[in-house]
């Protein structure tokens, strides 16, 4: 019985640390896209320009936070400075937490955990703006190479420098905070799982995000290959540290016992652990080559869908006649290098942050590589919607917003690309 009882308190440990760690990864996930802005906002306001506005968006890398500003007459070092700004704050930000951590190595888990996250955080932006931004730059990499003629190979480089190192240490440190509440084999397999899990649930988001030309159950057996070939690399990664930090080294015949392929009651023989080897090479070739494939798949995508441009704003108002209605200009630009035809536009009008009308577009002109196209869009306004229009008269404020999503289909199928505008547009006779 005291037996039991000490396993359901284990077990209950184990959940509340779990739960902890989830939620200051949340938590930490938010103050990081702060910290990252908040090198934009210092630099700007040092260079003597204004902050407009800022916006947070935890979802990154499907969404970017932003920072609205201007500077007077800035020179192209003056916007590289700003454009990089927020990388080179995010990854002090992480040395300094890594630092603290390994310094501090019987921290609370409390105070630890956090400080773990916000150097994983600010570890993992940078990485992913630099070494995505050797094959398809985006975000602030794409604006710093605009003004800037930063070769990409540098760039990648650079990402791979601070990607060694900083995974190195961060799986030190995370093993060690997991080593307050299990041994440390446990807590080896526990980091083993983290990197596993984070790869996974990214390639899995961007499934969910923007489909895959693949059946269900084929996308799910994808996964599981991926996620197996992670912690297979993770579990790699975490040996080679053990092998670095002790002075007897680990045998690999351990290394596969810790995976369960053979039975710790039965000796295995040269042969069955040729082929373990053999299993294990297959499967992680067969995985390497997925993984690419989906890495090839998500960059294309994700190229249009941060590059291309979409706004429809309200050019002109008619409501003196029998059908009220609105002007719409539309602007897709696409600074791509392949055509795109977007499917359709779906989109809602709100005047003064009360909704107005939803509308679709379906017969949209295709726009050609490394240029845009404009044309305009007369659609009538619901009679039932027209005390709004009064109360905009009545207080002299017209402030027009289009939001909504184009759709345009990609190697994963029909895509999303999101968009927002905003005009001021009144009525020229009222």
């Amino acid at each position: 019985m005291s037996l039991k009882i000490m396993a359901n308190e284990r077990r209950r440990v184990y959940a509340n640390y779990l739960l902890m760690f989830a939620f200051f990864g949340f938590l930490m996930k938010i103050v990081s896209e702060f910290v990252h802005e908040m090198g934009h906002v210092i630099t700007v306001l040092i260079l003597g320009g204004k902050i407009l506005g800022i916006s947070i968006r935890a979802e990154w890398p499907f969404a970017l936070s932003y920072t609205k500003w201007t500077i007077p007459n800035p020179s192209y070092i003056n916007l590289a400075m700003v454009a990089i700004a927020g990388i080179l704050f995010e990854i002090v930000t992480s040395i300094i937490g890594q630092s603290i951590l390994i310094l501090k190595k019987n921290m609370h888990p409390t105070y630890a955990i956090p400080i773990f996250w916000l150097s994983f955080w600010t570890y993992l932006s940078p990485v992913v703006y630099l070494v995505m931004g050797a094959f398809h730059p985006f975000g602030d990499i794409l604006d710093l190479v605009n003004v800037i003629a930063v070769p990409k190979l540098l760039i990648g480089i650079i990402g791979l420098v601070i990607l060694i190192p900083f995974t190195y240490l961060l799986s030190l440190i995370l093993r060690n905070i997991f080593s307050k509440i299990m041994d440390l084999s446990k807590a080896s397999d526990m980091v083993s799982y983290f990197w596993a899990l984070i790869y996974t649930f990214y390639i899995f988001v961007t499934i969910i995000t923007y489909g895959m030309p693949i059946p269900p159950t084929t996308t799910v057996a994808f996964m599981l290959v991926l996620f197996i070939w992670s912690y297979i690399c993770s579990k790699w990664v975490l040996v080679y540290i053990s092998e670095l930090r002790s002075n007897e080294k680990i045998r690999r015949v351990k290394y596969f016992k810790s995976l369960a392929i053979y039975s710790a009651s039965h000796k295995k023989s040269d042969r069955k652990l040729n082929l373990a080897y053999t299993i294990i090479f297959l499967a992680a070739t067969i995985s390497v080559i997925l993984t690419a494939y989906t890495i090839n798949q998500y960059l294309s995508t994700y190229n249009i869908v941060i590059k291309t441009g979409i706004e429809i704003e309200v050019v002109n108002i008619d409501i003196n006649s029998n059908e009220p209605s609105l002007n719409l200009g539309i602007t897709i630009i696409n600074p791509t290098s392949k055509n795109i035809t977007l499917d359709r536009i779906e989109f809602e009008i709100n005047l003064n942050n009360k909704f107005m009308k939803h509308h679709v577009l379906d017969s949209i002109p295709l726009a050609k590589p490394g240029s845009y196209i404009t044309f305009n869009k007369v659609i009538d306004l619901p009679k039932d919607r027209m005390f709004t229009i009064e109360e905009a008269i009545g207080d002299d404020n017209w402030g027009w917003t289009v939001s909504g999503a184009a759709y345009v289909q990609t190697m994963f199928g029909e895509t999303i690309l999101r968009f927002k505008s905003e005009s001021t547009c009144k009525p020229q006779v009222v």
